[in-house]
């Protein structure tokens, strides 16, 4: 009930909206606004309502096809809320009325479909986040490309926003057949695609290993592994900044999300036997992400590369087979979308007053724009994992299960995590430190609305920094971690 409530609110949303007049720009912008700060509100009130001591909740059930009074998928199509889902829905929720403050005054044409588009986007990342069937997981996983498909093509601040466009939209598309087929597989051996049925059927292990090989070529796509990670960078350098902060607060956690919520507990033969692979991989896009990130001019770019590492942080956590590593590669995924958001919008800021990303560009930003430097200053020590912030919970529990796995992974993660330091503190050095650059221009202060944007990322960094057991328990308690260990 509540969950088709959340539903019929956003979509009611955007019907309302549609019938605005386009030239009433403003009242679009508020009106938009509102509703989403609604939908937060809704979403909160889950929040507080959510038993810790249950597993599924919210449950929907919807019959869809129908033969000979026999559903094609056991039970019905169930979309259902656990631990680990409500909090990726809740970061989905707070990113939209972020975007709408960060984009107030730089959309220029086709604002009220921008605004639509950003609340479909909401919609498609609920659906995959609650979805327990594997063929809507699929879909919903492959219509979050349509929209971001525009966003980047349309709304793009530079001339290959095309190329960029596509470049996500292929290598994502292309990328994700492999699972596809492997559901058609699955559907043919066992007759359905309902998670709730496949995990209580044991897959022979050498059929394991080929679902294994196609689920995580796709997922590991949109996370993205290397050497699939080159559409990334691309797509943040030219998607505009409502983009950019979906795509590394949300998007990229669909393939974490789908590692933890489908080929841990479906596959767990093949899971075991390829994790010193994934781990390789990993290890490598840590250390080549960070030590890429170092040789970046573009500000958006040097982000984009930082986003490899992390996510790269985030799968070895996760195939260290622990506690701590799945506790840890769900930390990050939240910590990282709410850190990479706000360096993203500072870099917006920027570029918006400047008309320029190259950092060599900029220089003693501090003296003009004291505001900005000083939330840069935070979000950089939360993204190096700074004490008292969400990533420091979130590295300690990933070098940890790193080290239980095998110290030289241990180790190389320092490695790491000391690199993703020096790229920070050198970025951040570059642009707010030293004198003033004579030739920048309009050094305006951060706007109200800019501001107020930055807000929820802040507080909710330090805040689960400083008590994260709220998140860790229903992590925990209320999701199938414990049980599929």
């Amino acid at each position: 009930m509540y969950l088709i409530f959340l539903i019929i609110l956003i979509i009611f949303s955007i019907i309302h909206i549609n019938f605005i007049n386009r030239n009433n720009i403003k009242k679009l912008k508020r009106l938009s606004l509102f509703w989403s700060i609604l939908i937060l509100f809704f979403y909160i009130i889950l929040l507080l309502i959510f038993s810790e001591f249950s597993q599924f909740q919210f449950s929907l059930n919807l019959n869809w096809f129908k033969i000979y009074s026999t559903y094609i998928y056991w039970g019905g199509i169930i979309f259902s809320v656990d631990g680990i889902s409500i909090f990726f829905i809740g970061l989905s929720i707070i990113l939209i009325p972020i975007c709408y403050l960060i984009s107030w005054e730089s959309i220029e044409k086709f604002n009220k479909e921008f605004l639509i588009f950003l609340l479909l986007i909401l919609i498609i990342l609920i659906g995959v986040f609650t979805t327990l069937d594997i063929l809507i997981f699929y879909i919903l996983f492959e219509a979050t490309l349509i929209p971001m498909f525009l966003l980047i093509g349309i709304w793009g601040s530079r001339e290959e926003k095309v190329k960029a466009a596509f470049y996500f939209f292929f290598y994502t598309l292309i990328g994700s057949l492999l699972m596809l087929i492997s559901i058609f597989k699955l559907y043919t051996i066992i007759g359905s695609t309902n998670f709730q049925v496949l995990i209580n059927i044991e897959i022979p292990s050498y059929l394991q290993f080929w679902f294994f090989i196609g689920f995580t070529i796709s997922l590991g796509v949109k996370i993205p592994m290397i050497p699939a990670h080159i559409w990334l960078p691309q797509a943040h350098v030219e998607a505009p900044l409502s983009g950019s902060v979906l795509l590394a607060g949300i998007l990229l956690k669909l393939g974490g999300y789908g590692f933890i919520r489908f080929i841990f507990p479906l596959f767990p033969i093949a899971s075991e036997y390829f994790s010193p692979l994934i781990i390789l991989i990993s290890i490598i896009a840590i250390i080549y992400g960070g030590l890429t990130t170092c040789r970046q001019n573009d500000m958006k770019r040097l982000i984009a590369y930082s986003s490899v590492s992390h996510m790269g942080l985030v799968t070895l956590s996760i195939f260290t087979h622990s506690i701590e590593g799945l506790f840890a590669s769900i930390i990050m995924m939240i910590a990282h979308g709410l850190i990479s958001s706000g360096l993203f919008m500072s870099s917006g800021i920027l570029y918006v007053r400047h008309h320029s990303r190259i950092i060599k560009y900029f220089k003693g930003l501090t003296t003009i724009m004291p505001i900005l430097s000083s939330i840069t200053l935070i979000l950089i020590l939360s993204n190096i994992g700074f004490p008292l912030t969400f990533n420091f919970i979130a590295e300690f529990f990933s070098i940890l299960a790193a080290f239980n796995y095998s110290w030289i992974v241990g180790f190389i993660s320092c490695i790491g995590s000391l690199i993703a330091t020096i790229y920070a503190f050198y970025f951040y050095n570059r642009l707010y430190f030293g004198t003033l650059n004579s030739y920048l221009f309009k050094p305006r202060e951060i706007t109200y609305f800019e501001f107020c944007s930055f807000i929820p990322l802040i507080i909710l960094t330090l805040l689960l920094g400083i008590y994260p057991n709220y998140l860790l328990k229903f992590i925990l308690i209320s999701s199938y971690l414990n049980i599929s260990l």
